[in-house]
């Protein structure tokens, strides 16, 4: 019996809270995963805007957009309660604003009369601490636990020490102090090289394409100074195999222990590296969603009988020399918030059997002007297939945002596409 019969399927927002005794918090600011942060890092809290049920609290580090606040109350989606803290610098996470300043959250708790939850993007001990700040029960892991399995090179060792099969490679310590650094860092991607046409090093810290390079040798020494650069004390240097598709595995475990399966989606990645979208639509042939999900529930188990709390998502990569797990973001997932934006569109308006979930960047501009320019393709409640903006708390500053395509099946997911590229909105 495989792991998709054994583990039972509910909304995400069910694994968080099932209760309406409870008071689900989110605070979900990505800064508290990078102490050290340049202009490619930006908080995203407000990600959990049409992701929160009605009755949620969503805490966020800038201030509120309202005209995409406003859409999404026209649409019966969103939180009744909103909290900001107008926090512009990158100085300090959220976790840090309410610890500095937990009232304006504790008023709110005690309006609603009801026991709260905090749900962190990232669950390290700043998070732990302005859980218990707000009298709120954290859904998330400590800070122990989280690095553990977030780690690469760790979540690898773990992986085998489970007898999962992993790619080949080599863990490697960083130190530009060391001058002969950089010419071990060389002879152990040219020894790679000697069997392999190109080699990848990741950093294992980094996500979203950061300390994330792919070599065939012409380039070490500038390799080299970008990671010294970067600030990662360690990198993962393997062979780059043919990569015929890289899923991701979401689980969730609750607070009493109970394990979830939340589902298998396809990453869209950029030169076979970088992660710029995900979608959920034709599922993978059965023996590789079987062999994924019986290798996801051994971690999951693992993880769930040492104390972690929280969402995680296992990436992996499906080649011709077999299926291995690359990572596991012991955290939300991008996609995480796509799932509860979906649960919560099929909850009040309808069923959604495929979804696409894009990074863009366009020209800058206010919200209304991006709704007009979707113009029909804009989801308004009705339509089945149709464009769902989010993430859109830069789009004035930088015209990034992120969008998903919602349709009725893959050909209406393409003609989507379609569509918006011809209007001029592509992935960035």
């Amino acid at each position: 019996m495989n792991a998709e019969m054994r583990i039972p399927k509910p909304r995400l927002r069910e694994c968080i809270s099932d209760s309406d005794n409870e008071l689900v918090v989110f605070g979900t600011d990505n800064f508290s995963q990078f102490p050290r942060r340049d202009g490619s890092i930006r908080s995203s809290c407000d990600r959990a805007l049409p992701s929160a049920s009605k009755s949620d609290l969503v805490v966020l580090r800038g201030d509120r957009h309202r005209e995409y606040y406003s859409w999404l109350r026209s649409l019966g989606l969103g939180p009744d309660n909103v909290v900001t803290y107008n926090q512009l610098s990158s100085e300090f996470s959220l976790a840090q604003c309410i610890i500095k300043n937990p009232e304006p959250i504790i008023q709110c708790i005690e309006k609603t009369g009801r026991n709260p939850i905090y749900v962190p993007w990232f669950s390290g001990k700043m998070e732990a601490e302005a859980a218990q700040i707000i009298g709120a029960d954290l859904f998330g892991a400590t800070e122990a636990a989280t690095l553990k399995y977030n780690e690469k090179a760790e979540f690898k060792k773990i992986c085998k020490e489970l007898g999962i099969p992993v790619v080949a490679g080599t863990t490697f310590e960083i130190d530009p102090e060391n001058s002969d650094n950089g010419c071990d860092l060389s002879r152990v991607i040219l020894k790679l090289l000697s069997e392999h046409e190109e080699v990848i090093v990741r950093g294992t810290l980094g996500e979203s394409g950061m300390s994330l390079y792919r070599t065939a040798g012409d380039d070490i020494l500038n390799l080299y100074n970008k990671i010294a650069a970067s600030g990662e004390m360690k990198v993962i240097i393997e062979p780059f195999l043919d990569v015929v598709s890289t899923p991701n595995d979401q689980w969730a475990i609750g607070t009493n222990r109970t394990i979830h399966h939340l589902g298998l989606a396809d990453q869209i990645c950029e030169n076979g590296m970088v992660h710029i979208g995900t979608q959920s639509c034709q599922p993978p042939a059965k023996w590789v969603s079987d062999y994924i999900m019986d290798a996801s529930l051994t971690v999951v188990e693992q993880m769930s009988a040492s104390g972690y709390t929280g969402v995680l998502g296992i990436d992996y990569i499906v080649t011709d020399e077999g299926i291995f797990p690359v990572e596991n973001n012991a955290r939300f997932n991008g996609s995480t918030f796509v799932r509860l934006i979906i649960d919560q569109l099929e909850k009040i308006h309808f069923s959604i059997a495929c979804w696409k979930f894009i990074k863009i960047t366009i020209n800058p501009c206010s919200f209304t002007e991006l709704t007009e320019m979707l113009g029909p393709l804009l989801f308004d409640g009705n339509k089945r297939n149709s464009v769902f903006p989010y993430n859109c708390d830069t789009i004035e500053s930088n015209g990034c945002f992120a969008i998903i395509l919602l349709s009725e099946d893959y050909n209406h997911l393409v003609h989507l596409e379609d569509s918006l590229r011809k209007i001029g909105i592509k992935r960035a």
